[in-house]
């Protein structure tokens, strides 16, 4: 709520590079909002996984070995401060959205919530039914998202949006299959001490 209201502020009192006044319906408004926050977001959860530095604190996330609705809360503090910092900068400084309704901003930034905790949930999803697998032609879902926790990830990296699974299918970081994967988690040499200040100063089991 602290987060949705900052943004909200931020949108309405400072100028991004693109301009958005162009649009004036609020449903334009809110697709355009939500676009550019959904391809921020994807890029830095790339970064997340290429960039060495950020993957020693993005790992936090994946160290968890069963999925629910919460495990998007599971994270590093420099995790919570970037996440932090996508909606920031998209509304403060690449999109200006000073003209636009006052409910778009909040609207994309919650639908981005949402759909977090519906990846992360553990719900079974047939993917030989064709309203799943028409689904996850576009969506996130439970089922693509587990290939982004598979154990084995560092063979497999891909997975990367929040909302839309369009960017992964674009940039060609899909790596779904049709059943789920046997273990979810890090690698055994990757794997940190569980718990909540072991997992915030990045201990190694190993190293116990």
């Amino acid at each position: 709520l602290l987060l949705l209201a900052l943004t909200a502020k931020v949108s309405f009192e400072t100028s991004g590079l693109i301009d958005g006044a162009l649009l004036t319906h609020p449903a334009l408004q809110f697709l355009l909002a939500f676009i550019v926050l959904d391809l921020a977001r994807y890029a830095v959860h790339y970064a997340d996984h290429r960039v060495p530095f950020l993957w020693k604190f993005h790992r936090v996330h994946h160290s968890s070995e069963r999925l629910n609705a919460t495990s998007g809360l599971r994270m590093h503090v420099v995790d919570l401060l970037q996440l932090t910092a996508i909606p920031l900068v998209v509304f403060g400084w690449v999109l200006d959205t000073s003209s636009f309704a006052l409910w778009v901003v909040p609207g994309a930034l919650s639908l981005g919530i949402l759909f977090d905790c519906f990846q992360h949930a553990n719900i079974a999803m047939d993917m030989t039914k064709p309203r799943n697998r028409l689904f996850n032609l576009v969506f996130n879902n439970p089922h693509f998202h587990s290939w982004h926790h598979t154990q084995d990830g560092h063979l497999r990296d891909g997975n990367y949006g929040n909302v839309l699974v369009i960017w992964d299918r674009v940039f060609k970081t899909d790596v779904t299959q049709d059943h789920l994967p046997e273990a979810f988690g890090l690698p055994k040499e990757q794997q940190l001490e569980q718990g909540v200040l072991g997992l915030q100063r990045l201990r190694l089991q190993s190293d116990l």
